[in-house]
Order: structure tokens, then sequence, then C-alpha cells
């Protein structure tokens, strides 16, 4: 497979664990010791991500996303997101009450893919605005 084409299958297996709970459709695409840096702490090896989507799904609820932009070159891509999810439960990564908001996260993620697997992930995410729409953080000004 071409990396246009891990990349474009990523975007199936995104929906299929953030909003359907499917996990193990990552397995298509990332490689078992693939590195996840992400906005919560790096983490090593695709069990331990997989781990964080439940977690994740605890708290947030009606999940969709948008994709909004693709790059790939040679063994390198990128993607454009926005995820819109309701925040309607507690867990330990979202530890305060829900709000029942709908929230929108927004990011991009970087992904090098080597022998047909996506073998590091960089996520870099609106951190800030997102905590800002959960009440966790005062807006700012």
């Amino acid at each position: 497979m071409t990396t246009k084409e891990i990349i474009a299958k990523d975007r199936w297996a995104a929906e299929e664990a953030f909003c359907k709970g499917n996990v193990d459709a990552f397995n298509e695409v990332f490689a078992p010791d693939a590195i996840f840096h992400t906005p919560m702490g790096e983490m090593k090896g695709l069990e331990e991500f997989k781990k964080a989507i439940p977690i994740m799904r605890q708290s947030f609820s009606d999940v969709r996303i948008e994709w909004e932009e693709e790059i790939c070159e040679g063994n390198s891509g990128m993607q454009r997101f926005t995820f819109h999810m309701k925040h309607t439960g507690t867990s330990p990564m979202f530890p305060m009450p829900p709000t029942g908001k709908d929230t929108v996260y927004k990011g991009c993620a970087v992904y090098h893919v080597k022998e047909g697997k996506i073998v590091e992930f960089f996520e870099y995410a609106d951190m800030l605005g997102f905590m800002q729409q959960l009440g966790a953080i005062p807006p700012m000004g």
C-alpha cells in the first residue's frame, strides 16, 4: 500500500474506533510497535494507544470526525481534522463532571510509514480551546 492509501485507511479506522468503539480497526494501519506522541502523552505500542480510546469514549458521545485536509509525500502523511462530540460522561482522562456541551476538538496528525504500516504518529491539537469549551480553563481576555 502507498502512504496515501494507508492514510485513507486510517480515516476509516479512526471513525471505527472513535465513533463506534472498534479499536481493533487500527490493527490494519499501525505497526504493533508504533510510537504515539499525543497531547495526553507518549504511548509506546498500538495496544497502549488502543486502551486510551475507550477511556475517551467514557467522557464523550456522538463522535463525528470531519476530515479537512490531507497531504502525503514519500513515507510521511498529514491529516487535519475536527472531532465533533458531546461531553456526556466522566473518565480518568477527563475527570470533570459532564457538561452536556457539544464540543469541537481541532488538530492535525503527522504519520511516518514503513513497510505498509504507520510506525510513528504525532498529534497536535488545540487543547486550550477544547478545555475552555469544557469550562476546565477560563476564557482568555
